[in-house]
């Protein structure tokens, strides 16, 4: 019997991943813990690259909040770092000893690593021990990171030695290609995936009872945004679309009958961009918009069942969760054209799209979808989510993606 027939030992290395203390952080890295778990014949170890911190002090406490829900063998590998990637081959030194020593003791048959920075630094040490890698890009770590001098050869070089690449998006593939077309062969697209069977189309109960939950007024129209409060998700761009809408005359008399209020959920990261969105809704008091600190994923469903329609505004994506979430919820979308927005939006009768960077068009578009919430069949938005998106799916996808990549390296080591 050969070893895709028995047991294949998969590593998962990830540096996001939901703690009991931050358990929205990181919430689609659980989904796929979960799905791979799922696969048959195949045992998974979590590893989850943690930079260390001064006891004491409120990051100490995060990184050491126990991981959530995973099994005693999974676990955090601690190493030393330093802050907004100032020297990398520093790092690169210390998360691949740190994750070496780990490996040693239970030598997995397969790597999936996650996120090209900081855990992909660690690539070339990992495959110079013998190690066979998949990893996956998500967009953030690949259009962040390489806009840093002293880091992009690094990971173009962890990029050239992995045997397979799963990036979120065709866009982020494209990008990815444009830079180095070499990898033409080894790239490919992997979608997200969620658990439809949590996102779920709830009833006239179940939303009045959400609503309650949140103690907001049946009277107005919610639309949820989950993104975290960065530049590239375009939540200044929700404001100016907001503040053009309530000087106009249909929104203004829509408004009479069913106030429209956008709830913002997300991280609030310190720095100019977020003191620049207080500052404007502070100096706006009357635009119909709340921000809103993260919730757990249980809270978040009850966000989504409470609302509407969902609103995201970004400038840029790779393949958003928080867009599944919401249409397995029923919920029609209001989304920009970019990643892969236009996957989950295709038709008027699952929400609308525009052009990222459009406050105008943005605006019309929330506009266009508030006037017409009653035209929407949340089971038939729901629908295409189940079936081409569903965790079940992404369990298929792995294990037949893990298979071959072991036979292939097995061929090749022969």
């Amino acid at each position: 019997m050969t070893k895709t027939e028995e047991t294949l030992k998969i590593g998962l290395i990830t540096h996001l991943f939901p703690s009991e203390h931050d358990q929205h952080r990181g919430k689609f890295m659980y989904d796929q813990y979960r799905a791979i778990r799922a696969i048959p014949d195949m045992k998974l170890r979590l590893m989850v690259p943690t930079p260390r911190a001064v006891p004491g002090t409120q990051r100490w406490y995060t990184n050491h909040s126990p991981l959530h829900q995973v099994a005693p063998t999974d676990e955090r590998v601690f190493y030393t770092s330093l802050p907004n990637r100032k020297k990398p081959l520093f790092i690169q030194k210390n998360i691949s000893k740190a994750l070496l020593q780990k490996l040693a003791l239970e030598k997995p048959d397969i790597l999936h690593i996650h996120w090209l920075y900081p855990d992909g630094l660690a690539i070339p040490a990992l495959k110079e021990a013998g190690y066979p890698i998949l990893l996956t890009i998500h967009g953030s770590d690949w259009y962040k990171s390489i806009l840093f001098p002293v880091l992009k050869p690094l990971l173009f070089n962890a990029l050239q030695k992995v045997d397979c690449i799963l990036c979120s998006g065709p866009q982020l593939k494209a990008a990815i290609l444009q830079e180095l077309p070499e990898l033409e062969d080894k790239i490919e697209v992997i979608y997200n995936f969620i658990d439809t069977q949590v996102y779920t189309v709830p009833s006239a109960f179940e939303s009045l009872r959400a609503m309650e939950q949140l103690d907001w007024k049946d009277q107005q129209a919610h639309a949820l945004c989950v993104a975290n409060i960065r530049h590239e998700k375009g939540i200044d761009i929700l404001i100016d679309a907001l503040s053009q809408l309530q000087k106009n005359l249909k929104f203004e008399e829509l408004n009479l009958g069913q106030p429209l209020l956008v709830h913002v959920i997300g991280m609030q990261e310190k720095g100019e961009y977020l003191d620049s969105i207080q500052a404007r809704l502070e100096n706006q008091p009357k635009l119909p918009m709340i921000l809103h600190e993260p919730v757990s994923p249980d809270q978040l469903k009850t966000y989504y069942q409470a609302a509407d329609f969902f609103i995201l505004p970004s400038r840029s994506e790779g393949f958003n969760v928080s867009l599944l979430e919401a249409s397995s919820c029923g919920l029609p979308i209001v989304a920009t054209k970019v990643g892969g927005n236009d996957l989950v939006v295709r038709s008027h009768h699952t929400g609308k799209l525009v052009e990222a960077g459009n406050p105008d068009a943005l605006g019309k578009a929330i506009l266009s979808i508030h006037s017409r919430l009653d035209s929407f069949k949340p089971e038939s938005i729901r629908k295409r989510i189940v079936n081409e998106y569903d965790l079940s799916v992404l369990t298929e996808k792995l294990r037949s993606l893990y298979s071959r990549l072991y036979s292939e390296f097995r061929k090749a080591k022969n």
